[in-house]
């Protein structure tokens, strides 16, 4: 295993100071959560969402979206040679160039993968890993039989993610630490050529930062591209992160995020008109004469803003979202060990 710094380091384990949302209530949370589950019905009903959709959209935000910053580093890289020889001479002050760097990211390493090297990163002792450019660690690359096979038998784990090299093709496995943390430049895919760097930096996923994955350019029909837009609002709107990625404390607070991506990818509403009710909705939670403890959260004032969304543009009534809420509160009190996104059946026929 290539260790280049650090050999014989005293390892430490570094506090998180991520961002920890507040936990609502147990009643306000099932309030939402009922709310929540009677406007994904009523759209179901209408054929606008299903499940598999939404899945799939809070999937992509959690998994291929999160590390938005460390795409945007690989893709300048591409296209601007001069930024990328600084890149892999000091990654701590390439990434300070473009606004990114902090805890967890203040010895950054950049190794670059070519036709004949592939380098691959790890911590041999718990998860070490550069958070101001890939969010959080995936669960898989803190496990132990992560950390102590791809060190022992790196082909063999890289096979396991889908990718075969050729027995020419060196192996590097790079081991991070609480000192120095490691971060791969994959290689450009072929056929990019033309791609200006917000579409390049659409194809980059975490995977292929660590090095268990490979960039292709078909990723590029993911509709990724628009993700990214929603996912990087600033201000007031700016969505809940924890060391860049997305945070949703529960069940309720993805399915309405995926709920409003997916009918404004659907052509419903442009994004900017529910920016603009979430916006109102959070510049009225902090005008109440009430305690910030007591203020609506974040996701509180999404949900609002999504359902008052849906009354404006006729998408939905508020009678029937009062009436299929009020119906699934009753079924759930009744059915207390069923969840209550899966009371589907005997729906009511709300009244217009």
């Amino acid at each position: 295993m290539n260790e280049p710094q650090d050999t014989g380091r005293s390892h430490r384990v570094v506090p998180t100071a991520a961002f920890h949302p507040r936990r609502l209530t147990p009643a306000r949370n099932k309030v939402c959560t009922i709310r929540t589950g009677a406007i994904e019905s009523l759209l179901t009903d209408k054929g606008l969402v299903t499940a598999d959709r939404l899945d799939a959209v809070i999937n992509a935000y959690e998994h291929d979206i999160g590390p938005l910053k460390g795409a945007q580093v690989v893709a300048r890289a591409w296209v601007d040679p001069a930024y990328k020889a600084r890149l892999l001479q000091d990654g701590t002050a390439a990434i300070a160039e473009l606004g990114f760097g902090g805890l967890q990211g203040e010895r950054l390493v950049v190794v670059e993968n070519t036709p004949r090297v592939h380098n691959v990163i790890v911590c041999a002792l718990c998860s070490c890993y550069p958070w101001p450019i890939l969010g959080l660690p995936p669960f898989w690359y803190k496990s132990p039989s992560y950390r102590s096979r791809v060190i022992a038998t790196p082909r063999e784990v890289l096979h396991e993610f889908g990718v075969d090299l050729d027995c020419g093709v060196e192996v590097r496995v790079w081991n991070s630490s609480a000192e120095t943390r490691y971060f791969v430049l994959p290689e450009r895919p072929p056929g990019t050529e033309h791609m200006h760097v917000e579409e390049l930096a659409a194809l980059v996923t975490r995977e292929a930062m660590i090095g268990v994955a490979r960039v292709q350019r078909e990723k590029q029909a993911t509709a990724t591209f628009a993700h990214r837009q929603i996912a990087d609002m600033e201000g007031i709107a700016a969505i809940p992160r924890q060391s860049g990625e997305l945070v949703f404390q529960d069940p309720w607070e993805g399915e309405v995020f995926a709920m409003a991506v997916a009918l404004c990818e659907q052509g419903l509403y442009p994004w900017d008109e529910f920016r603009d009710h979430l916006i109102s909705e959070l510049a009225a939670a902090e005008q109440k004469a009430t305690p910030q403890e007591q203020w609506p959260s974040y996701y509180e004032c999404w949900l609002a803003a999504f359902e008052s969304l849906l009354v404006r543009k006729g998408i939905l009534t508020a009678k029937k979202i009062e009436a299929r809420a009020g119906w699934i509160a009753r079924s759930a009190s009744r059915f207390a060990s069923r969840s209550l996104f899966h009371l589907r059946w005997s729906l009511p026929e709300e009244e217009e």
